[in-house]
C-alpha cells in the first residue's frame, strides 16, 4: 500500500523538479539594468509603459494599435497587485511614476511565470497526445530551452504568445477526440488572445480548425456545422476581447497594424535580409539549442510518419508561421519563440519512442527505457542549460551602462552638449545638454560640430551587426567611421559574455553586452 502511493507521488515530485528549474532559470537575473537603466530590449520599454500609464491614468484605450493590447492590459493587472502589496508593507499610498523600474521587473517576474506555465501545459499535452513519458520529457526540454529562458526574462509578448499557442494545441487534441462543443470554445478563445497578444499569433487558429476537420466525418461538407461556427465566434471573441477598443476605432487599428506589417516589410538595419528561413535556421544551427531543435524537428517529421493524425496538430503551427515569419524582411529570432512548445512536443516524442525502442532491442524492461529516456533528456540540455546559467550569471552583474554613465556624471564637465544614441546610458541629462539622434550615423561630423557638441556616446550594440554586412550598410559605416577615426576616445566600456551566450543569438549581445564608447568631438 505504501509503495503504491509513493509510486503515484513520483511523477507529481518530478514535474515539479521540472517546473522549480524552469522557474529557477528564468527568474535569476530578471532584475538586470535595474533601477538605473530600463532599455535593454527595444519593445520592453514601451510595454511596460504602456501597462504603467493605464495604471496611473485609468484609461484602458491606449489609442495607438502596432501593439496589441492584451499584454499590456495583463501587466497592468499585475502592476497594480504590486502595488497594492507595497501599500501594505508600507512603502507608498499613492500611485506614482517613480515606481517604474520596479514594474519592469515585475513584468519580468510575470513573464518567467508565463514561462513556466507553458512548461505545464506541454506536458499535459503530451500526456494526452502519447503519454505521461512523453509529456515529462517534451516539459523537461521546453524547461531548459535557451531562447525560451532568454525570452522568459523580457516584459515582452513572445512568451506569452507561446502560452496561448500552447493552450490552443492543448484543447485542439480535446476537439479531435471529440470530447464535446466545450473545448472549440476554449481552443477559439486560445487562439484568439493569442492574436491579441502579437497579431502573427492569429494563425495559431490554423490548429483547432484542422482538429475540426479530423474529428467530423466528411461528406456533403459535414464539417461546416455549428461547432466550427463556435470555434469561429469564441475567436473572434478572445481577439477582440482582448483588444477591445479595436473596432470603435477601425482606422486606427488599421493604421497599425499596417504599421507593423510595413515595418516587418521593408527595413530595420541590422535585423532585415532576404531568405530568411535560411536565417532563422542558420540562427539556431549556430546556437547552444542546436540539437535540441534538431531533436524537436527530427520528432515531429517521425510523429507524422507513424501517427500523422495527432502529430499533424502538433506540426500544423510551426510550418505554416515559420513560413509566414520567413516571408518578411525584417527577422528577430525571438520571433520563433511561439515554436518552442511545438518542438518540445516532438523532441519529448522522439526521445520516448527512441528510449522505447533501445531498451527493447537491449532485452530490458520499463526501468531500463525510463533511464535511456532521461539520459538522452540531459544530453539534449546540456548545452541548452550550460547557456541559460551562463546568461543568467552574465546579466546578473553590473550592467556597463551604469559604470559608463557614473563616469560621465565624474569626468564630463557640466554644461557639455552631448550626443547619445537612442538606447544610451543612464545619467544625469540635467547637468548637460543632452541630444537623442536614434544613431550617430543620422548626422555627419560636420553637422556636429556646426551643432556646437562636445561628446559622443556610442552605446548601440547594431554596429557590429552592420559590420557584418559592409556592402548593404555602405553609407552608414561610412559616416560612423569618419566620426570615431576622427574623435579623441575618452573611454570604453565593454562586456565579454562567454561564447556559448551570444553564439547564434544576435540580439542578445545588442540587448545586454554592447560597448559603450565616449568620444570628445573635434573643436
Amino acid at each position: 500500500m505504501r509503495n503504491e502511493a509513493v509510486r503515484r507521488l513520483v511523477p507529481v515530485f518530478l514535474l515539479g523538479g521540472v517546473l522549480a528549474l524552469a522557474l529557477a532559470v528564468r527568474v535569476w537575473g530578471s532584475g538586470f539594468g535595474l533601477p538605473a537603466y530600463t532599455r535593454c530590449h527595444p519593445d520592453e520599454h514601451a510595454l511596460v509603459e504602456r501597462a504603467a500609464r493605464i495604471l496611473w491614468t485609468g484609461e484602458w484605450n491606449l489609442g495607438r494599435f502596432n501593439y496589441p493590447p492584451a499584454y499590456a492590459y495583463l501587466q497592468t493587472g499585475a502592476y497594480a497587485a504590486y502595488f497594492l502589496w507595497g501599500a501594505a508593507q508600507g512603502q507608498w499610498n499613492q500611485i506614482m511614476p517613480f515606481t517604474l523600474p520596479q514594474y519592469y521587473h515585475v513584468g519580468r517576474l510575470l513573464t518567467a511565470l508565463m514561462g513556466t506555465l507553458t512548461v505545464l501545459v506541454v506536458y499535459l499535452t503530451g500526456r494526452d497526445l502519447k503519454d505521461r513519458r512523453t509529456g515529462f520529457l517534451a516539459a523537461a526540454l521546453l524547461a531548459g530551452c535557451y531562447l525560451h529562458v532568454i525570452h522568459s526574462h523580457y516584459a515582452t509578448f513572445d512568451v506569452m504568445l507561446g502560452l496561448w499557442a500552447a493552450l490552443t494545441l492543448l484543447f485542439s487534441e480535446r476537439i479531435r477526440r471529440q470530447e464535446g462543443a466545450f473545448w472549440y470554445l476554449w481552443a477559439g478563445l486560445s487562439a484568439g488572445l493569442a492574436g491579441a497578444t502579437k497579431y502573427n499569433g492569429a494563425v495559431v487558429l490554423v490548429v483547432p480548425f484542422l482538429a475540426h476537420v479530423l474529428a467530423t466525418p466528411w461528406g456533403e461538407w459535414g464539417w461546416l456545422n455549428r461547432r466550427l461556427g463556435v470555434l469561429v465566434g469564441a475567436f473572434l471573441l478572445g481577439f477582440f476581447g482582448g483588444n477591445p477598443f479595436a473596432l470603435g476605432n477601425l482606422p486606427d487599428f488599421l493604421n497599425g497594424l499596417a504599421v507593423v506589417l510595413h515595418h516587418y516589410g521593408t527595413e530595420q538595419p541590422g535585423f532585415e535580409g532576404a531568405g530568411n528561413w535560411r536565417w532563422y535556421a542558420r540562427v539556431f544551427a549556430t546556437s547552444a539549442d542546436a540539437l535540441w531543435v534538431a531533436v524537436g524537428v527530427a520528432g515531429l517529421v517521425g510523429w507524422l510518419w507513424r501517427d500523422w493524425r495527432r502529430a499533424a496538430l502538433v506540426a500544423c503551427f510551426p510550418i505554416v508561421y515559420f513560413v509566414l515569419a520567413s516571408g518578411f524582411v525584417v527577422r528577430f529570432e525571438r520571433n520563433m519563440v511561439p515554436l518552442l512548445p511545438f518542438l518540445a512536443l516532438g523532441g519529448g516524442w522522439l526521445l520516448s519512442e527512441s528510449a522505447g525502442w533501445l531498451a527493447h532491442r537491449l532485452g530490458k524492461g520499463a526501468g531500463w527505457s525510463n533511464g535511456l529516456a532521461a539520459l538522452g533528456t540531459l544530453l539534449v540540455l546540456s548545452l541548452p542549460l550550460l547557456a541559460a546559467l551562463s546568461f543568467d550569471a552574465a546579466i546578473s552583474q553590473r550592467d556597463q551602462r551604469e559604470v559608463a554613465g557614473q563616469w560621465v556624471e565624474e569626468h564630463i564637465e557640466p554644461g557639455s552638449k552631448i550626443a547619445i544614441e537612442h538606447y544610451s546610458i543612464p545619467f544625469d541629462h540635467s547637468q548637460y545638454g543632452v541630444k537623442d539622434v536614434i544613431r550617430i550615423s543620422d548626422h555627419d561630423l560636420e553637422w556636429y560640430q556646426q551643432e556646437g557638441y562636445d561628446i559622443l556616446i556610442i552605446s548601440d550594440g547594431v554596429w557590429d551587426l552592420l559590420r557584418q554586412q559592409p556592402d548593404a550598410y555602405a553609407d552608414k559605416l561610412a559616416v560612423y567611421d569618419q566620426l570615431v577615426q576622427s574623435s579623441e576616445l575618452l573611454a570604453e566600456f565593454q562586456v565579454k559574455p562567454p561564447d556559448i551566450v551570444v553564439a547564434g543569438y544576435p540580439t542578445v549581445g545588442v540587448y545586454h553586452f554592447p560597448p559603450v564608447r565616449i568620444y570628445r568631438l573635434p573643436d
